[in-house]
């Protein structure tokens, strides 16, 4: 489900999701059973599967969110913070 004014960018795919009211998913996202909160917004190329992300919050470009991982409202994490792959570079 996608929220009324929320922006879901071509190139980002959503699964199973909650996408509230005024939040942002940038391109190449994916977003799989995950709950995206109000005016929240998740960076471009970040996967989030099984993740809640609270009101305000901002994921930002290439992180990996996993089963379990919430983001309290109105928090920041930077592009590449959080990563689960081994493709990190050396």
């Amino acid at each position: 489900m996608v929220g009324e004014g929320a922006f879901v960018a071509e190139g980002a795919r959503v699964f199973g999701s909650t996408i509230l009211p005024g939040a942002v998913i940038e391109p190449g996202a994916v977003i799989a059973d995950s709950l995206i909160g109000t005016h929240a917004r998740v960076g471009t190329r970040s996967v989030l599967t099984g993740a809640v992300i609270g009101d305000g919050a901002v994921v930002g470009a290439d992180n990996e969110l996993r089963d379990g991982a919430r983001v309290w409202c109105n928090a920041r994490i930077p592009a590449g913070a959080v990563r689960f792959s081994s493709d990190q570079p050396s």
